[in-house]
């Protein structure tokens, strides 16, 4: 692993997508949204305003939503991470906490691959205790803080708090470990519940539009009302709110904070 990656910080609560990224998510939003409008009123030009307007804010709820992905993805790595840490230092091994941490590195980077944050992460506290006397407790505790998750902060504050003052110190890690596995585990059931409502959420919205598309190509002429005059296009207005009311409605009904 390449040495400045190693000591990049990262704030895991603010987004972390590339200009790049940011662009293609745009654009991606903007051509979907634009076809949902041409759905509804049949003009390039309404489909494209409406289009570049709406995908501005679509594309910060997806930043948001990426954010939220990698904080979760680091939880659950931080959670093997507990694992490996616990059995080195069990069992009357004889282990210290900071060979267990510098050992588990090499685990971490067989169970994930080697630019994955918890490796880069745990690789950045060992690199500040061996280069700069840094002690772990205060990389865990700096980490906690960046991540903004709290099972990481808990488990600094632990470790800060009984570090050389207890003869313990493997057993509370492990009771610690277990403490924060069943929190995540809980989390991952609610998450995996929530997921299945939000692909339904989606399917439900998706079905009205394939629905006009279908009448529109194959009903001869059945909906040609919708797309002209005063009624017709109240009614499509009306169709296009409904739709985007019930989108946000859906996806900010899935997103629950656990």
């Amino acid at each position: 692993m390449e040495q400045e990656q190693i000591k990049k910080r990262i704030k895991y609560y603010e987004c972390n997508m590339t200009r790049t990224q940011h662009i293609v998510a745009y654009l991606v939003f903007a051509v979907l949204i634009a076809v949902v409008f041409y759905i509804y009123y049949h003009s390039v030009i309404v489909s494209v305003i409406g289009g570049v307007i709406i995908a501005v804010f679509q594309e910060k709820n997806y930043s948001g939503s990426v954010t939220r992905k990698r904080q979760s993805r680091l939880r659950l790595q931080f959670k093997e991470f507990l694992d490996i840490i616990s059995i080195s230092i069990s069992g009357g091994s004889g282990q210290t906490m900071e060979n267990a941490v510098r050992d588990s590195v090499r685990e971490l980077q067989m169970m994930f691959n080697a630019d994955s944050d918890i490796v880069r992460e745990i690789s950045l506290i060992v690199s500040d205790y061996d280069h700069a006397n840094i002690p772990m407790a205060d990389g865990f505790e700096e980490l906690g803080e960046r991540s903004d998750i709290d099972d990481i902060t808990s488990f600094a504050t632990i470790y800060k708090t009984i570090q050389g003052k207890s003869s313990d110190f493997s057993y509370i890690v492990s009771q610690t470990r277990d403490i924060i596995k069943d929190k995540v585990e809980i989390t991952q059931e609610i998450e995996t519940s929530i997921s299945g409502a939000k692909s339904e959420a989606y399917m439900m919205l998706v079905l009205p539009l394939l629905l006009i598309v279908l009448m529109t190509t194959v009903g001869s002429g059945f909906l040609d009302s919708l797309y002209s005059g005063v009624t017709g296009r109240l009614s499509a207005t009306f169709g296009l709110v409904c739709t985007l009311a019930s989108y946000v409605i859906a996806v900010r009904a899935t997103e629950i904070e656990v």
